[in-house]
């Protein structure tokens, strides 16, 4: 029974952090609406940037990213989870910003992923409907796994550790209670008369030794 709780326990902390990690991106993403621009952006080199918008099934929308003059290279990805583990991506290079054409399947959330990858500054996003103005770029089709990596690694990190611990501990060996035992011994003096003594015996060796001892000098038994 205790094992079992043991188990539960540890299963419940591992879950923790996957809890934690998988309501980030449902928190910190920024609101868009269409056809209404979103300014003054910011964004540095490397940083990823997530938006929400609700979009109509069967539709097509044009999502315009500007950069303006501070040479940014920019990526756009849109898909129907924060995850972005799968959806369309375009990345033209262009350091001006980009544009894409998006057909929508379901009505709902959609989820915009901007990626900086070299420079830093101010740009303005904009969902458009309809298929305005040419695309920077083909849409491609991605699978991106590595943010599944990163939304369960701490979880099974503290499982795999704490399995090793529990079976560490269920391996060593089980000892008796520690309880210190007395017992009346009868020894020979030097004399004709016979003297008892009381003499501390160790429950897990049987050696006699001195009371006032706290761990026995011959099994190395912690004693009470």
């Amino acid at each position: 029974m205790k094992k079992y709780k043991s188990g539960l326990i540890l299963v419940f902390c591992s879950l923790l952090p996957l809890l934690f990690t998988s309501t980030i991106p449902f928190a910190l993403h920024t609101r868009l609406h269409l056809n209404s621009i979103n300014s003054n952006e910011h964004g540095w080199s490397g940083e990823l940037k997530l938006y929400a918008i609700t979009l109509e099934s069967e539709s097509e929308y044009t999502i315009i990213l500007n950069s303006g003059s501070w040479s940014m290279d920019v990526s756009i990805r849109i898909g129907e989870t924060p995850y972005m583990i799968n959806g369309l991506s375009v990345d033209s290079g262009s350091s001006n910003g980009e544009r894409m054409h998006f057909p929508t399947s379901k009505s709902g959330e959609y989820f915009i992923q901007i990626k900086v990858n070299s420079g830093s500054g101010f740009f303005y996003i904009l969902v458009e409907s309809g298929t305005t103005g040419s695309a920077t770029g083909s849409s491609v089709t991605f699978f991106d796994a590595s943010y599944l990596l990163v939304l369960t690694l701490p979880s099974v990190f503290i499982f795999v550790v704490g399995l090793l611990i529990m079976r560490k501990i269920a391996a060593r060996p089980e000892r008796k209670p520690l309880t210190n035992i007395y017992k009346r011994i009868k020894k020979e003096g030097n004399d004709t008369l016979d003297t008892n003594v009381d003499a501390m015996i160790c429950e897990f060796c049987g050696v006699e030794i001195n009371k006032n001892l706290k761990k026995c000098p011959n099994c190395q038994a912690i004693l009470k």
